[in-house]
C-alpha cells in the first residue's frame, strides 16, 4: 500500500492524489480529488473532493467528502458530506448537506442533515472522549426514549434494560420520575459523567426496586 507522510510544519501540494494511506501532521493541499484508503494525523487536509474509508485528522476542508467514518476537530464542507458509518466532530462542523448513520457534534452550521441519530456533545473533550460520550449518550437516549421501531410500552409497565448474560440475574428497571417526565439533557449528561467515572473505577451500577435508589456493586 502506497503511503504519503507529511511532517509537522510542512505544506505539500498536489493537483490530484490517489494513494493507500496518508499520514499528515503538516498541511496537505490537493487542488482536485484526494482518494485514499485512510487519512490520519494531527494536521490539516484541504482538497476539492475527498474520498476515503477512514479519515481522522485535526482539520479537513473540501467541497465534497465521501467516507465510511470521519473523526475530526474541525470539518468544513462546502457542499456535501457523506459517511456511511459515523461523523464525529469535536469543535465545529459546517456543511451544506450531511448524510450519515450517526452524527456526533458540539457546534455546527449545517444546511440540511439526513442522519439516523444526532448526538449533541456540549463540552470540549478529546476525540476518543467524544466517541465514548456519544456512545453513552446514545445508550441513555435509547433507554429513556426507546427505539422508534419498538412498540410503545403499556401504561405503568417497567421498561427493561437489555442485559448481558452474566448480568441477567440482576435486572435493571428504568422508570420515569414521579411526574411522568423523562430526564432533560443536563440530567442525562450528568448521569453519563458519573457512570463513566464509576466504570473507570471498576464499579457496576444497578437500580433496586424497593428504595428506588442506585446501588454500586464491586
Amino acid at each position: 500500500m502506497k503511503k504519503i507522510y507529511i511532517p509537522a510544519g510542512e505544506t505539500v501540494t498536489y493537483n490530484s492524489l490517489h494513494t493507500g494511506r496518508v499520514v499528515v501532521y503538516g498541511t496537505l493541499h490537493v487542488c482536485g480529488r484526494l482518494t485514499a484508503k485512510e487519512i490520519i494525523g494531527g494536521g490539516n487536509v484541504e482538497a476539492g473532493e475527498i474520498i476515503c474509508d477512514d479519515m481522522r485528522v485535526s482539520s479537513a476542508t473540501a467541497d465534497y467528502v465521501t467516507a465510511k467514518r470521519i473523526v475530526a476537530d474541525k470539518l468544513f464542507v462546502r457542499y456535501e458530506c457523506r459517511a456511511s458509518g459515523q461523523i464525529a466532530v469535536r469543535d465545529y462542523l459546517t456543511a451544506g448537506y450531511v448524510c450519515t448513520g450517526t452524527l456526533s457534534v458540539s457546534l455546527s452550521d449545517v444546511g440540511s442533515c439526513d442522519a439516523d441519530k444526532v448526538i449533541m456533545v456540549r463540552q470540549r473533550v478529546s476525540l476518543l472522549g467524544l466517541l465514548w460520550a456519544s456512545w453513552w449518550r446514545g445508550l441513555f437516549l435509547g433507554l429513556f426514549h426507546g427505539d422508534k421501531s419498538e412498540k410503545p410500552a403499556s401504561e405503568g409497565a417497567d421498561t427493561q434494560v437489555p442485559m448481558r448474560e452474566d448480568m441477567a440475574a440482576t435486572p435493571l428497571p428504568v422508570r420515569m420520575n414521579a411526574k411522568g417526565e423523562t430526564p432533560d439533557d443536563d440530567t442525562i449528561g450528568l448521569m453519563i459523567a458519573v457512570l463513566s467515572d464509576l466504570k473507570e473505577r471498576g464499579y457496576r451500577v444497578s437500580k433496586i426496586d424497593t428504595a428506588g435508589e442506585s446501588k454500586v456493586e464491586a
